[in-house]
């Protein structure tokens, strides 16, 4: 590994360590109100979880097993996903499935406006809680009545996210594994039997609705919490990250040294060596997500009623946090601006000269316009390398590099 990215890679990690450290200090500094919220406690042991799977990311990454670290960061993603939802997801919706009226385009587009008609005249009258309903996206024949949280009835400012519930009560054995394959004491009734078959299909409406992937992005959306190239970006690192978790041929070997090399001799993995570029690479992924479930936690604190914390205590939680997009800008993950690498590039191929220069140069390209790369490691590892063209140069990002 070059010393240049070696010693990167290290100042990344460690930006990782200090952010662990910060948040297992700060529940000491969290000072509580009169009455303790036990949804806070239990929004932060989830965190306290995930943290334990970004620290086994770092003992991968120190160990040399990077397709595995970036694999365990797909789970890291989703699950961030998810918390976003638990700790904003201030919105969600139910469905009512026309599918039985076999309704014609223009028919089902007529009832969207009848219902959203009658809808407000309810609202009007304050007989209703649902705020919008329009076609289900992801459903041709179902209607879609968007609700703003679940208020707890001793606090009815306070919204209590309908994710944690789902979260909470979702078992996916209840919905995969049948009980006539498996050992019972005594054989179900008829009845019982139907009854169990109603817990079946609960659970699969629960996942496929709120907590399956396609799920959780769909809710992000109604919740105001990504747009359009927001959720671009997530599909490419959830497409990428995944490649090292499910089996995807020549994904772990196209992040080694010398990737064209092949062995008969067995062993534990491949003989050569991951490459500095995806060692770099997979530290950013596990620093970008803890932080931002960090940052997460700390706004849900910070934004808690005085009643519930006096003082969220989170100065040196979010010192440590900021390091991460302000120090290591060269990754583009979800919410951040594009690195200057796809500005250059972008500016290189799809713009004027003249505009670019009424910009100021390429750093001051509209970052809404700079479009994201799907080919995550290729990108990032062009990006670590100074360029240069007749109308614009690009420096790399780790000093030293060209």
């Amino acid at each position: 590994m070059s010393e240049l990215i070696a010693a990167e890679v290290a100042r990344v990690n460690e930006a990782t360590r200090s952010m662990i450290s910060a948040y297992c200090a700060w529940g000491a500094q969290i000072q509580h109100g009169e009455t303790q919220l036990f949804t806070h406690t239990q929004l932060l042991e989830f965190v306290n979880l995930r943290v334990e799977t970004a620290d086994s990311c770092l003992l991968l990454i120190e160990n040399g097993k990077i397709a595995d670290a970036l694999g365990l960061s797909r789970s890291l993603l989703e699950n961030y996903l998810l918390f976003m939802l638990m700790c904003r997801g201030k919105k969600y919706f139910q469905l009512r499935d026309l599918s039985e009226e076999k309704l014609t385009g223009g028919q089902f587009k007529a009832r969207v406006a009848q219902e959203q008609e009658r809808l407000r005249e309810l609202r009007r009258e304050g007989e209703t809680d649902c705020i919008e309903v329009k076609r289900y996206p992801r459903a041709k024949d179902r209607l879609m009545y968007v609700f703003e949280g679940l208020k707890m009835k001793d606090n009815p400012d306070f919204i209590h996210p309908a994710h944690l519930v789902h979260f909470q009560e979702f078992r996916p054995e209840a919905m995969r594994l049948k009980d006539e394959n498996y050992f019972q004491y005594y054989q179900n009734d008829k009845e019982t039997k139907k009854v169990l078959q109603g817990h079946v299909d609960a659970e699969a409406w629960r996942y496929k609705h709120y907590l399956s992937y396609d799920a959780l992005l769909h809710s992000l959306e109604i919740n105001g919490i990504i747009d359009t190239n927001i959720n671009a970006r997530i599909e490419a690192h959830y497409t990428f990250l995944g490649k090292f978790l499910h089996p995807t041929h020549d994904a772990a070997r196209d992040l080694h040294n010398r990737r064209n090399w092949h062995f008969e001799r067995t062993s534990i993995g491949l003989e050569h060596s991951y490459s500095e570029t995806s060692t770099l690479l997979a530290s950013l992924y596990v620093s970008y997500l803890v932080a931002g479930l960090l940052d997460e936690a700390a706004t849900l604190i910070e934004g808690a009623p005085e009643k519930y914390i006096a003082n969220a205590g989170t100065p040196e939680l979010r010192k440590a946090i900021s390091r991460v997009s302000r120090d290591f800008p060269y990754f583009w993950f979800l919410f951040n601006d594009p690195p200057q690498y796809d500005r250059f590039m972008y500016c290189i191929h799809h713009v004027d000269p003249e505009d670019v220069r009424s910009w100021g140069g390429y750093s001051n390209v509209p970052v809404v316009d700079v479009p994201f790369n799907q080919h995550i490691y290729d990108n990032f590892q062009r990006s670590l390398n100074s360029a240069r063209t007749t109308l614009y140069s690009y420096q790399s990002p780790l000093p030293g590099m060209q």
